[in-house]
């Protein structure tokens, strides 16, 4: 039993997933910027928007040479929480406003596979 348990806690069950998150991020994230562009919203959504998309890019950056063994894994965790903190801030901004539905599912999925990249990080066990 104990075996299975480790087979399923395994990077090459699991790694598939860090992929696909990634590009759930990306494009909940640009298709949020092109509402905000399209709605000609206030110039602070503009600039949260995108400052929490480049941000997530610099992270998977930062992430993939942390793979590569040229920065200590744990490096782009920062990053990782500023994005976070930027979905944040945007939401708590557009949260009682009408008509903002859509922008705030979308920021919430990118929050969501944030943080279910996060929980797989902590989940799987190095091989």
């Amino acid at each position: 039993m104990a075996h299975v348990v480790v087979a399923l806690l395994s990077g090459k069950v699991w790694w598939p997933l860090f992929p696909l998150l990634f590009l759930l991020v990306i494009v909940a994230l640009s298709v949020a910027i092109v509402l905000v562009i399209k709605w000609k919203a206030v110039k602070t959504d503009v600039i949260l928007q995108v400052s929490a998309l480049v941000c997530y890019l610099f992270t998977a950056v930062v992430a993939m040479a942390s793979e590569g063994g040229a920065l200590s894994p744990h490096v782009h965790r920062l990053p990782s929480l500023v994005t976070q903190g930027l979905l944040l801030a945007q939401l708590v901004r557009i949260w009682n406003r009408e008509h903002a539905r859509p922008l705030r599912t979308l920021n919430l999925i990118a929050w969501g596979g944030i943080l279910t990249d996060t929980a797989l990080h902590f989940l799987v066990t190095p091989k």
